[in-house]
């Protein structure tokens, strides 16, 4: 057996020289290769011999060298992103213990860690007598949140299924993420029957479209009984008016959830807290920490108002083998989960929490609002340059206008894509109604203007690049 001292010594060297060139301005973000060529630079076959714990730290620095840098202050792509390191090092701890969370007997710390973070969470939304459960990403939340309304409100689909039930109906927004259509199709709802309602000119749900497309569905003898809202759209940003939604969810009688996914960590900044009034009255909660509490993926968690619906809505009857009726047994998280092993995801956030504090992180988020604003300002200063919908929260969105007069969708695909293989930026794009849309993220709290500054650069060199070269082909 290799010496493990050595070979831990020389991994740890490796993660800080990986570490150290997050900071490192001509780090690229990327080495970008189409697949073919990806395969024949990695050797990914695996073969009868095995192979020495040496090439094992080659094929590490491989990997980190030829993966996308999500820590670089250039990586501005999805909804995550950053280095945390007490997260980091939460991490690191999880995989060495390498438990599961589904009782208290083999997870005594990690379940009271949980615990005491949905306590937590469960204090800015006000869910007083409330529960939550990790799960494994902001999808599966929203799938858990659809689930668990149908057995509360229809205990009987639990045991007999849809087919037992009347035809139920759900409403999301049609800017609201595409998880609950998986989700519709996941639960036998099936995904005709995810009604997708108008949004305003900010792409938040309109509540008068909202009501008629419930009249509309109770018209043709279904039964409405989920409305899933959004706290920060993944195109816009935008927040759902939940004060406005919850009238409506009550005189239905209909399941209300909030899917905070993206935006849901803005809830800690008492500066931007009045974009979640009326949460205290909705049924459900989806929150990633793994977005902008920047905690490596994953990490999220469902938060529900009343503390007994996970419960009820989850567990099965068939499990005595492994949950005893014991001192202990009323922590057990497992019976309020869909999942048997269930990863420890707590501990990273626990660090992180512990090390940051809420003041910590309402420094960091109001600080990503900050620049939020000074990357809408820097793109109305610029002749060339076009925001494509107010900058509502965290999105910004813009467009490059090209001088030539050609057209502006193809145009700004170009240099995005242009960017991201250039390795020196990686910025993702999406439609809205008035074209393609160049969409900035900011959620690193470690960016600064200057990085903000390097990106406008970065995407206006490859603008005038793209420019020269179509002037020279005419």
């Amino acid at each position: 057996m290799e010496d493990h001292r050595k070979v831990l010594a020389e991994t740890f060297d490796i993660i800080q020289e990986y570490i150290d060139s997050l900071n490192n301005p001509a780090q690229k973000v990327n080495e970008f290769m189409l697949p073919e060529a990806l395969k024949s630079r990695f050797d990914f076959e695996l073969r009868a011999n095995g192979t020495p714990y040496n090439a094992l730290l080659d094929f590490i620095r491989q990997y980190l060298h030829l993966s996308v840098k999500t820590g670089s202050k250039q990586y501005l792509n999805q909804l995550f992103g950053g280095l945390n390191l007490p997260a980091l090092l939460g991490e690191f701890i999880t995989s060495l213990s390498n438990t599961s969370m589904y009782t208290y007997e083999v997870a005594p710390v990690a379940t009271l860690m949980e615990m005491e973070i949905v306590r937590k969470m469960n204090s800015f939304t006000r869910f007083t007598h409330g529960d939550g459960t990790f799960l494994t990403g902001g999808s599966n939340t929203n799938l858990v949140a659809m689930i668990t309304a149908r057995n509360h409100l229809f205990p009987e689909g639990k045991e007999k299924g849809m087919a037992h039930l009347p035809t139920l109906t759900a409403f999301v927004s049609e800017r609201s993420h595409f998880s609950f259509t998986k989700a519709a199709n996941a639960i036998g709802l099936g995904t005709q029957n995810l009604k997708k309602v108008a949004v305003d000119n900010h792409g938040k749900i309109c509540s008068r479209a909202l009501t008629e497309a419930i009249e509309a569905s109770l018209n043709r003898g279904e039964v409405p009984f989920f409305i899933g809202a959004t706290c920060g759209t993944t195109e816009m940003g935008a927040f759902d008016n939940l004060a406005e939604l919850v009238p409506v969810a009550r005189r239905y009688n209909m399941w209300l959830h909030a899917d905070g996914s993206w935006g849901g960590s803005a809830i800690m900044s008492p500066n931007w807290r009045h974009l979640f009034n009326g949460i205290e009255q909705c049924d459900s909660f989806s929150w990633n920490p793994h977005k902008l509490m920047n905690i490596p993926l994953i990490c999220s968690v469902l938060l529900v108002k009343d503390a007994s619906v996970l419960r009820e809505a989850l567990s099965s009857d068939d499990t005595s083998y492994i949950y005893h009726n014991d001192d202990s047994s009323q922590y057990d998280l497992g019976p309020k989960s869909l999942q048997c092993g269930k990863r420890v995801d707590s501990l990273k956030l626990w660090l992180a929490w512990k090390y940051f504090g809420d003041e910590g992180y309402v420094a960091r988020i109001n600080h990503l609002f900050a620049l939020a604003q000074y990357a809408t300002s820097v793109i109305e200063q610029h002749p060339r340059l076009e925001l494509m919908c107010p900058t509502q929260t965290l999105n910004v969105n813009f467009r490059y206008v090209p001088a030539s007069g050609d057209e502006a969708d193809k145009f700004n695909h170009k240099i995005r894509q242009s960017l991201v293989e250039s390795g020196k930026s990686m910025v993702n794009y999406c439609h809205l109604p008035n074209g393609l849309s160049i969409r900035l993220i900011l959620l690193n709290p470690d960016l600064e203007k200057s990085d903000i500054d390097r990106f406008f650069r970065n995407y206006l060199t490859e603008a005038k690049m793209i420019e020269e070269k179509s002037v020279t082909k005419v």
